[in-house]
């Protein structure tokens, strides 16, 4: 079977660490193919990463051995994660030689492809509802079949935490899980342990950092009530609710550690407003200075100019009896506000 070269060779990769010295003594590393394509590109990539590249930096007083150990481990334990639950990887005989050999060679013995045939959740009898569970296990079925990956087993753990969780278990934890062979078959069964903690109510929300704004405007955004089942939706469209609103710059919802005698989360609201800076406040403040001048020159050239109307005409146009007072109740309003906000700045 033709036998791929590892880019980590003798001379080329390791001497950029160490030296030549060290260099000499640290064999070529070859993998050999397998049947699958695929898995071949995995390992491929995978090779001599981290491990080997540590041993080489380690210098002279670290031996071979334990580097190429520690990589067939590794690689055992990535074919395993791609559903291979009975993958080896075999060394060749020249490995156990005195000294150090010039090549080693490495054979990945992938064996058959695990798919999942059982999903076992432990932990919810007695504790969360029937609904819930009922709920959990329609997920876990939709798995059967499917190769027994590790990302597999990730993905049904994050789905029983997050079902869990809405089911208003809000510390929910996953305490053990494996992928584990059947015998006589390549089919595995997946385990996942749990511990759902206590059940959770919404309590009150207290809020910290307001400055201009009222805890009574901010309540009014909170899609739930007190008493309301705990349900991680509703605290994400509260955060989003409290973001949304104008005179907030960033905000962060804390949970407690649990729940209260009452079996209420009692949360926080960290919130931080939006603050106008001085310059922005100067900066309004003279236009609004602008603006009223402009108003008055407008009032004063109307005065002046009463007298060059028409015969049989005593006042301006309409919209222009209403320009200036628009203006003024403008610039009057802006110079205000600007003035309180510089007055008492946040």
């Amino acid at each position: 079977m033709p036998a791929i070269v590892a880019t980590l060779a003798c001379a080329a990769m390791l001497s950029l660490f160490v030296g030549s010295g060290f260099a000499a003594d640290f064999p070529v590393i070859e993998l050999e193919t397998t049947s699958n394509t695929k898995l071949d590109g995995v390992l491929r990539a995978a090779l001599n990463t981290p491990e080997l590249e540590r041993a080489a930096k380690g210098g002279e007083a670290k031996a071979w051995q334990p580097a190429v150990e520690a990589e067939r481990h590794r690689l055992e334990e990535l074919m395993r994660g791609q559903g291979y639950l009975e993958a080896r990887v075999d060394m060749s005989a020249t490995t156990a030689e005195a000294g150090s050999p010039e090549k080693v060679i490495l054979k990945p013995l992938a064996g058959p492809l695990f798919r999942v045939g059982m999903v076992e959740v432990d932990g919810l009898d007695g504790v969360a509802t029937d609904a819930a569970r009922d709920d959990v296990s329609r997920q876990m079925m939709e798995a059967a079949g499917k190769p027994a990956r590790g990302d597999l087993l990730a993905t049904l753990e994050d789905e029983v935490l997050w079902r869990l969780r809405t089911a208003s278990y809000p510390f929910v934890r996953v305490t053990d899980r494996g992928l584990l062979p059947i015998p006589g078959q390549a089919l595995a069964t997946v385990r996942i342990v749990v511990a759902p903690g206590s059940s959770a109510r919404f309590g009150t929300v207290t809020y910290a950092g307001l400055t201009g704004l009222k805890v009574e405007d901010l309540s009014r955004l909170q899609p739930f009530s007190q008493g309301d089942p705990y349900d991680p939706e509703q605290l994400d469209r509260f955060r989003e609710a409290l973001l949304a609103h104008p005179s907030v710059k960033t905000v962060r919802v804390r949970l407690p550690g649990d729940v209260d005698a009452g079996g209420q989360l009692q949360l926080r609201a960290e919130v931080e407003e939006e603050q106008l800076r001085s310059d922005d406040a100067t900066g309004n403040y003279r236009t609004g200075l602008v603006a009223a001048m402009s108003a008055i020159a407008a009032l004063a050239i109307r005065q002046v100019s009463v007298a060059s109307l028409r015969p049989g005409r005593s006042r301006w146009p309409l919209w222009l009896e209403v320009v200036p007072v628009l203006l003024l109740a403008a610039a009057f309003y802006l110079i205000a506000q600007r003035l309180m906000l510089l007055a008492f700045p946040g």
